[in-house]
């Protein structure tokens, strides 16, 4: 196992325990049907923070593993490039012109040395399967497939909404807490996969 994919398992192996007690918590407590409706409830959006802070801790493993091959402008895929642009220079690009000049100085001289990509991921406050696939796009990876994701992460995130936002008005039932567990280790694995192939398959280089 390489140092990626070593880190990148170590961070879906300490979620899956986390994982596993949210799920269990309230099937071995001596709580009461009262307490053990708040655990289930509040375990929808602890389970979505697993997901999300995943999503964060590969992409950083993955970019720094990026950043230090000191990829060159006509080394780095046009994606990742575009990505790094857009997120370092394009976000906070002023309207003023004399700030402009700066800009495009500052930008000249960040593509004439090594491409370093900044952490930063388009995220959008919310994670849903539109969204993961935008960021696996910016960093040329495969995307996951709508079948069988997409229905399923857009429920889990319209439950995980609706309970932060503080309707608590929906049951949140065992077969929820089951299926929203299995569907974050399922999705923490395939992107596991799939940074790995690009890894393996070296897709971060131009003409890849």
């Amino acid at each position: 196992m390489t140092t990626l994919q070593e880190k990148i398992q170590n961070a879906i192996d300490w979620r899956i325990k986390e994982i596993s007690i949210l799920k269990t918590a309230p099937l071995h407590s001596d709580f009461s049907e009262e307490q053990k409706q708040v655990l289930k409830r509040h375990s929808i959006p602890a389970m979505y923070s697993l997901w999300e802070g995943f999503i964060k801790d590969s992409f950083d493993i993955y970019i720094d593993y990026l950043n230090s091959l000191k990829l060159g402008i006509d080394e780095i895929h046009p994606k990742i490039l575009t990505h790094a642009v857009d997120m370092k220079h394009l976000k906070t690009i002023s309207t003023d012109f004399e700030k402009r000049i700066d800009f495009v100085y500052d930008f000249w001289q960040y593509l004439k040395s090594d491409i370093v990509l900044p952490k930063e991921l388009p995220t959008e406050s919310n994670i849903n399967h539109k969204v993961i696939n935008k960021i696996l796009d910016r960093f040329n990876l495969q995307i996951l497939p709508e079948e069988p994701f997409k229905k399923q992460s857009d429920k889990f995130l319209s439950f995980r909404n609706r309970i932060s936002h503080g309707d608590f008005s929906i049951p949140i039932r065992q077969s929820h807490i089951d299926e929203y567990s299995r569907l974050v280790i399922e999705l923490m694995d395939e992107l596991f996969i799939r940074i790995d192939d690009g890894y393996q398959k070296r897709t971060y280089l131009k003409g890849i």
